[in-house]
């Protein structure tokens, strides 16, 4: 989403590495035998701390700030004492060790068993409020520190809060200039979340009214404390200069990311001859990149004078490997090179390995980009051996899998596959390894999955779909995930490879879902699931979009995988599913389905004509994923297919697929599983089933926005009261937070929810509303339904909403039905009439009654039902003869377990 090949912990280190305070401190005695205890004092223990610290060593740095600031304590300096934690923290904070960090500056503050949770930032923060301007410059810079720790656990909002309240204590001191760089990060970081959670109507609406001021607008605040920073005249010229960088970097990312979004409007108007929107989209961009390319050059012209002349240290070596890494994503190679050598010589000089490491693997990047191929893999070789070094006395991590992986490209490029193969194995499984820390440690992560950490995955699948190795050479390389038990099994070598290129698939789904909610959340199976395991009549199938070509992997019960490579690529495949998507869903495209028939009197015309259009394309979809196993997927034996799907394919209704003669859904039970590892196998209990059913019929106002009424909900719920006698109704006022969290007591099973919501790729716009007039976040019921008590084993939700044109939102339901704790959660990806609703789920649960009978064969009957109605009574004559259109009928989905 955003910050391509813009690296996580470049940022934070820019962000963060500011210069350490003046006095310094020490570790605990008995991990240091050199030293000498009884000679040192507590400013000897802290000098020594910044030479280990100035030489990359910084597990001994953090330790002997330790032992100066209990040196300090003994003397009675409470100062040294507090400067020498703060130092002790900012060592932590780079490697990686963020909670540790957070802890540390809390006993700055006298914190009693600190913990760094929001409750106690929250307490700790009332208190500094009260205490006013009463704090000393020490702890000012204290708080500096804090505000980039709860920065990187995520905690944006405080961070704020905590920076501003480190900048009202520092007055005019030369360190207001850290503070605001600081401030501008945090901010950088909200820009980010603002913007990329817009939805796609409301990107193509600043599009279209060709508003720069609305498109900059997320990141004013960033910019307005860059630009401050710079400012500070008794500032020292690195965080001034850090702060240029930035801001540098910021407009740079703006320009492209509203480049790529511009284009794809464009695209998307071109199919349909949307002139003026096309011209208004062409004016829109050719003004702000004007805007933005004149300020990046006024900005360069600044930076690359000052840089040069930076007295050597950490921080300056890493603001020279920020500004090349800039410069060569603008495609300004000729400076790069000197910058990268001057970096590289600084930390040579200083005995620094760490920025060794990064100014060798972004070498090692800039031959890359040349063609120099040899000198870029010998360059990388060696930052991928100082980072593994580096892994012994700390945690690098998170820079060695950089090198893994860029180490894998380059072999790859040379036509040394196995090498290749081998380097990206090891670059998945340091990803693996940091599966929690990725995104608990440091939530600035999450945009920058798509750039970063995604490519490692699929590149790693490609190359295994490619290869030709033996069992033997690739035995070496399979997964080594110790939560997942390896079944070994003798099998044939095209199953060895598929099954591992199936596993990295599965995980790219785990860590996309992890990503999306920014925690490992996810409790995956102990064992590594096969369809066999969970249902014998079931067919799992794995599309996985390449560059150069589709392939698509089938998983039947006691037979090897199976694979077919379709030969159109990624972007063919792409344009493919946006026409789908303009014709279907898109409300900016004037006769797409969703806006012929949100009209009181529909064009039967137009509604044929797009019908039309939208067969053609599903009948596409169903040739690529269906098509070349139709012999495998025999009826009589595969009652249901179950899709892990992934990018644009995860926003197609996957039951319209069309063979020419009849959709998908008539063959097939249908369900989406983000990965099999997070299944339970479990077929839902239909004795005494009984449903707590809550709805919302009465227009609602939430938030300043209108939601129309529900009339149908009330007949919807009897319905189900009906079917299931022990059953629980809330209608409107009963409806609430507080009357879902009692009724759970008593063990429903089903939890069926008819009300407005809506899910995107913003976890917190992921909503429902309740009967008092207010939303609750899929947070908020998740930590409801994961009450002690019966689990919940379905969550029905049958007026929500997918965010138009976001194909990341399936997450949001994906996302709903993991964190729940249901097994599975029933959905629709666009609206539904509520009318059509109420027949529709009427009949899934009488379906739901049978005994024996699975969801997804509910789902399918009750789709079909719609469908046959439909064929008898269709809505205008002029469809008489054709199949009835997807968007009555399609939106439904089954994400989780399906029995």
């Amino acid at each position: 989403m955003i910050y391509k090949k813009y690296r996580r912990l470049l940022i934070f280190i820019l962000s963060a590495l500011l210069g350490l305070l003046s006095s310094l401190t020490v570790p605990a005695w008995s991990n240091l035998p050199n030293l000498h205890p009884n000679a040192a004092s507590p400013l000897a223990l802290a000098r020594e701390g910044e030479q280990r610290y100035n030489a990359g060593e910084l597990e001994a740095a953090a330790k002997l700030w330790q032992a100066a600031a209990e040196a300090y304590e003994q003397v009675g300096d409470r100062d040294g004492m507090t400067k020498s934690l703060i130092n002790k923290s900012q060592a932590l904070q780079d490697l990686g060790l963020y909670p540790k960090a957070c802890n540390t500056l809390l006993e700055v503050f006298a914190i009693k068993n600190p913990n760094c949770s929001q409750t106690q930032i929250e307490e700790f923060q009332k208190t500094l409020v009260q205490k006013g301007d009463s704090l000393t410059l020490t702890q000012a810079i204290g708080l500096h520190s804090l505000g980039d720790v709860l920065r990187r656990q995520g905690l944006l909002q405080k961070s704020q809060e905590i920076l501003q309240l480190s900048l009202s204590s520092i007055a005019e001191s030369p360190e207001k200039s850290s503070v605001l760089l600081s401030l501008g990060n945090t901010g950088r970081i909200l820009g980010n979340q603002i913007r990329d959670r817009w939805d796609y109507d409301a990107v193509t609406e600043v599009i279209d009214r060709k508003s720069l001021l609305d498109a900059l607008a997320p990141y004013d605040q960033a910019v307005y404390y860059y630009i401050q920073a710079a400012k500070v005249t008794s500032a020292p010229p690195l965080p001034k200069i850090q702060a240029q960088l930035n801001h540098f970097q910021l407009l740079l990312e703006m320009k492209r990311w509203w480049g790529e979004q511009t284009q794809h409007r464009i695209t998307s108007w071109s199919r349909f001859s949307e002139t003026k929107l096309i011209q208004r989209g062409k004016d829109f961009i050719s003004g702000l990149e004007l805007q933005l390319s004149q300020d990046a050059q006024a900005l360069q012209n600044q930076i690359l004078p000052n840089l040069t002349t930076l007295t050597p240290s950490r921080a300056a070596i890493y603001a020279q490997i920020n500004f090349a890494d800039s410069l060569m994503q603008s495609a300004q190679i000729n400076n790069v090179e000197p910058l990268l050598k001057n970096a590289l010589q600084q930390s040579r000089t200083l005995q620094d390995k760490r920025t060794e490491t990064y100014a060798l693997g972004y070498l090692g990047k800039l031959y890359h980009k040349q063609g120099q191929l040899d000198q870029a893999t010998k360059l990388t070789q060696q930052a991928l051996m100082f980072a593994q070094e580096q892994n012994i006395s700390g945690d690098a991590r998170e820079i060695t899998y950089l090198w893994q992986s860029q180490l894998g490209s380059l072999l790859r490029k040379q036509g040394d596959i196995k090498g290749a193969i081998a380097a990206y194995t090891a670059a998945f499984n340091t990803l693996q390894s940091l599966r929690s820390d990725l995104n608990a440690n440091n939530q600035d992560v999450q945009f920058y999955f798509l750039q970063e950490v995604k490519p490692v995955y699929l590149e790693l699948a490609d190359l295994l779909l490619k290869s030709n190795l033996s069992d033997n050479e690739l035995n070496s390389l399979i997964v080594s995930n110790p939560n997942i038990k390896q079944e070994k099994s003798e099998t044939k070598k095209s199953q060895k490879r598929l099954e591992f290129a199936r596993q990295v698939i599965e995980s790219l789904q785990l860590a996309e879902l992890d990503n999306f909610f920014q925690d490992p959340c996810s409790e995956t199976a102990d064992v590594a699931l096969q369809i066999d395991n969970i249902d014998a009549n079931a067919a799992v199938i794995y599309p996985i979009v390449l560059p150069d070509r589709l392939e698509v992997i089938l998983s039947v019960s006691g037979k090897p995988l199976q694979e077919v490579v379709i030969p159109i690529g990624e972007q063919e495949v792409n344009q493919t599913l946006d026409r789908l998507y303009d014709n279907l869903d898109n409300v900016s495209i004037s006769n797409s389905a969703r806006n012929i028939l949100s009209t009181s009197n529909p064009n039967p015309k137009e509604l044929k004509e797009n019908l039309q259009k939208l067969l053609p394309i599903f009948g596409e979809v169903y040739n690529w994923l269906i098509k070349p196993f139709e012999t495998q997927l025999d009826p009589k034996q595969i009652k249901s297919l179950v899709f892990v799907l992934n990018g644009r394919l995860q926003r197609v209704p996957i039951a319209a697929l069309y063979d020419g003669q009849n959709y998908l859904i008539e063959k097939y039970s249908l369900a989406l599983v983000p990965s099999l590892q997070l299944l339970a196998p479990k077929q839902l209990q239909r004795k005494e089933l009984k449903v707590l059913a809550a709805g919302v019929s009465e227009q609602m106002k939430v938030q300043g926005e209108f939601f129309a009424a529900l009339v149908n909900v009330p007949k919807e719920l009897d319905q189900i009261k009906q079917t299931f006698p022990a059953s629980q109704k809330l209608l409107n006022q009963e409806f609430t937070v507080k009357t879902i969290q009692k009724q759970l007591k008593s063990n429903f099973p089903v939890i069926h929810l008819a009300t407005h919501g809506l899910f995107s790729s913003n976890p917190l716009k992921n909503f429902i509303i309740t009967g008092d007039g207010k939303s609750i976040s899929i947070k908020e019921l998740s930590a409801l339904l994961r009450e002690p008590g019966t689990p919940v084993e379905l969550l029905v939700l049958s007026a929500c909403e997918t965010a138009t044109g976001d194909e990341r939102a399936v997450l949001g339901l994906a996302g709903m039905a993991v964190r729940s704790g249901a097994r599975s959660t029933l959905a629709t990806l666009w609206p539904v009439g509520d009318a059509s609703t109420a027949k529709f789920m009427g009949q899934f649960y009488q379906d739901l009654k049978q005994p024996g009978g699975k969801q997804a064969d509910a789902l399918k009957n009750a789709q079909i039902s719609l469908l046959e109605s439909l064929k008898l009574n269709p809505p205008f004559q002029e469809l008489q003869n054709l199949p009835p259109h997807p968007y009555y009928w399609a939106p439904y989905v089954l994400v989780g377990n399906w029995q």
